[in-house]
């Protein structure tokens, strides 16, 4: 049994590609809606939630762990793999997102100017820099923190104006650097991929400018 985290809802969108892709397996999914969102919480506290959440799984007969969550993936995983799991679940295993987005990422790039949005936790540990420049050196990255948007996507307002314009606002640093490929830092964020999509598309017709 493979068992998925998130933060919120967000890691749904994850869980919907492993049942597209691995439809066998079966599924727990734990979202931690309570004590969402993670984004603007200490490396501490990251920590300690993702600990917690990936010992309930264990205990619920999972075998493999996904961390849907970026901000967990960037601030706790490596604690986890190197310190939790040998000491408490020696023959399990926990996987993060960061890593699949890298490499597909860096598949998409045509210009190597990619661009990164994520919460301000993901965007200040500096993880997708540093595992884009692991793989390529002539790469130009800009980041960019949107603490707003997983409130936004939690309280379900995707579709009102105020949406719309905290999202223009986020992007327009991006726009002005012509990216050639957005890294969307959140699993949270393809539940606005529409509004992203029309708002980089008015200035760019590149083809494959988007990675999830």
């Amino acid at each position: 049994m493979i068992g998925v985290f998130d933060s919120g809802f967000g890691g749904l969108t994850v869980l919907k590609e492993f049942l597209r892709v691995l439809p066998n397996y079966d599924y727990v999914y734990l979202g931690d809606n309570a004590r969402a969102p993670y984004g603007n919480k200490s490396d501490e506290v990251i920590y300690e939630y993702t600990r917690q959440a990936v010992d309930f799984l264990f205990k619920a007969g999972c075998q493999l762990i996904i961390i849907a969550c970026h901000t967990a993936s960037s601030k706790a995983l490596r604690r986890i793999q190197q310190e939790y799991l040998p000491r408490s679940y020696p023959n399990r295993r926990v996987l993060g997102v960061v890593v699949p987005v890298v490499e597909e990422a860096i598949k998409l790039s045509r210009y190597h100017r990619l661009g990164v949005i994520g919460t301000t936790a993901t965007i200040n540990s500096g993880v997708y820099k540093k595992e884009l420049e692991k793989l390529r050196n002539d790469l130009e990255i800009f980041e960019q923190a949107c603490p707003l948007l997983v409130p936004l996507v939690e309280e379900g307002w995707i579709d009102k104006p105020e949406a719309n314009m905290i999202l223009k606002k986020y992007l327009r640093p991006l726009k002005v650097k012509e990216i050639d490929t957005l890294l969307l830092g959140c699993t949270h964020y393809p539940l606005l991929l529409k509004d992203i999509s029309r708002l980089i598309r008015l200035k760019w017709q590149l083809k494959d400018w988007l990675c999830i």
